[in-house]
């Protein structure tokens, strides 16, 4: 096991040399082993309480993580980013912590770890354009209770014992052939459908409010169909996909009345310039 210590101590000093940028968050400790499990599912639910706990990881899910970006944006690099998997176990001496901050702290991970070196590039590339439906959108109204919502700044309630970790509100859970997220804007929810189509998605709906989904489609031509990313305890990742269901561009019309149509468009990439495949100790 391989454990990283002392990083607070170089951020302070990286902080005091003249004309240094801002030092980023940084764990205060941890750890990363290789994952050869062989499975092909990744658990990496949602850091709180300082501490981020990821098991069976690629290092194309933690960029995307880190960077705020998703995967299909993430470009260049070695194909093992996609391939080799590992264990991440990273603890903060803080612990009301916000996700943004974690983002950092793990771009902080990596590229002490890694070597990781990233930089944004916008290119034009085929998006799909969310736009209502002929009879215009049916989005179910947001429920009280349907979600926790999330205060800056401070960890999530820890889950019950045996039971999945909480929705949060604005957040989402896909499962092998469904999508399940509470009190969504439409911004939130062209995010998710990005992430399930494997290709961004545009919002063009003009639509202001806040609602719930649940979202049931066939896999096949989703990136569900090719990968299984995220908290592998929720409802939604149990069982097998049903493949009886719409395809997702039907589900989209029929179940929220909204369509989908494939245009061009600008997308910002992170693009890898940098990354060493063994992860060093400091």
């Amino acid at each position: 096991m391989l454990v990283l210590t002392g990083l607070a101590n170089t951020s302070q000093i990286r902080a005091q040399l003249p004309g240094a940028p801002a030092a980023r968050p940084e764990f205060e400790v941890a750890s990363i082993k290789p994952n050869d499990s062989g499975s092909t599912s990744m658990k990496f639910p949602f850091p709180s309480g300082g501490r981020l706990t990821s098991t069976n990881i690629n290092l194309k899910t933690l960029i995307s993580f880190a960077y705020k970006v998703p995967g299909f944006e993430v470009t260049g690099g070695p194909g093992w980013v996609n391939s080799d998997r590992y264990d991440v176990t990273a603890k903060s001496a803080e612990t009301n912590i916000g996700v943004d901050q974690y983002r950092l702290m793990v771009q902080s991970l990596l590229a002490d770890r890694f070597q990781l070196a990233v930089h944004r590039e916008t290119k034009e590339v085929p998006v799909y354009a969310v736009l209502p439906a002929k009879n215009g959108p049916r989005l179910p109204e947001a429920k009280p209770g349907s979600c926790i919502a999330p205060v800056p700044n401070e960890p999530l309630p820890p889950r019950a014992p045996g039971q999945p970790a909480p929705l949060v509100c604005g957040g989402f859970f896909t499962g092998p052939s469904s999508l399940d997220g509470g009190k969504m804007t439409m911004a939130q929810f062209v995010d998710a459908l990005s992430i399930v189509l494997g290709r961004r998605a545009i919002d063009q709906t003009g639509f202001k409010g806040t609602f719930d989904v649940h979202l049931e489609f066939a896999p096949e031509g989703t990136a569900l169909d090719r990968r299984r990313v995220g908290d592998i305890d929720s409802p939604a990742n149990q069982g097998n996909p049903d493949t009886s269901r719409p395809s997702i561009f039907t589900a989209v019309q029929e179940q929220l009345g909204l369509k989908l149509e494939s245009q061009k468009g600008p997308a910002e990439m992170l693009v890898i310039d940098r990354v060493e495949r063994t992860p060093t100790e400091n």
